[in-house]
């Protein structure tokens, strides 16, 4: 079965850490154009199809989440490097 997917529609970095959790359901492979990649799965089902879509909603959502929140995480580590530094230097 393969199943065609916009670009538009997710990225790569989706698309590939769902794909590494499916490896342990079924093997895939992965091929793709200018506007689609291309997965083929060696067996097809709706139970597999069900967990490659909660996947893919699963890591679209991370990946949104890393998208908001990159300043905050960021102010982190930098706050606590310069706190290791501070300590370093007495």
């Amino acid at each position: 079965m393969q199943k065609s997917i916009s670009k538009t529609m997710y990225s790569e970095w989706v698309l590939r850490h769902s794909l590494y959790w499916m490896s342990a359901t079924t093997r895939w492979k992965l091929d793709e154009d200018d506007q689609n990649w291309f997965v083929s799965f060696e067996s097809f089902s709706n139970e597999i199809e069900f967990e490659f879509e909660r996947l893919l909603n699963d890591y679209k959502l991370r990946e949104k989440l890393q998208a908001h929140t990159v300043q905050v995480r960021t102010s982190i580590i930098d706050n606590v490097l310069r706190s290791i530094d501070s300590r370093l230097s007495q």
